[in-house]
């Protein structure tokens, strides 16, 4: 099985990040992008020193299941939401 994983790294002021997170949990985008077929994660993570950035870790079961996942419209929503909080991301991506 071919599994991508993502580390997207999303940094910005502080409150800003959490707001962000806040925003996708309660929002429902979270829990919608988890229930896509092909996604095997999709988790936040605050980093233990403090740091202004939030790591997101995704897992999804092929490139087909994360062109899907990127096609989707949810994905303007998101990308809206990181352009009201000034975050910037940088993503690592691992096959």
């Amino acid at each position: 099985m071919e599994n991508i994983i993502l580390h997207v790294y999303y940094t910005g002021e502080k409150e800003n990040l959490q707001t962000f997170v806040r925003e996708m949990q309660e929002g429902g985008l979270q829990a919608g992008v988890k229930a896509e077929d092909g996604c095997g994660q999709y988790d936040y993570f605050f980093p233990a020193d403090g740091g202004n950035y939030v790591v997101l870790l995704e897992k999804w079961r092929d490139a087909a299941a994360l062109q899907v996942h990127m096609d989707q419209p949810r994905m303007a929503e998101i990308q809206a939401l990181k352009d009201k909080l000034g975050l910037t991301t940088r993503i690592e991506r691992y096959e």
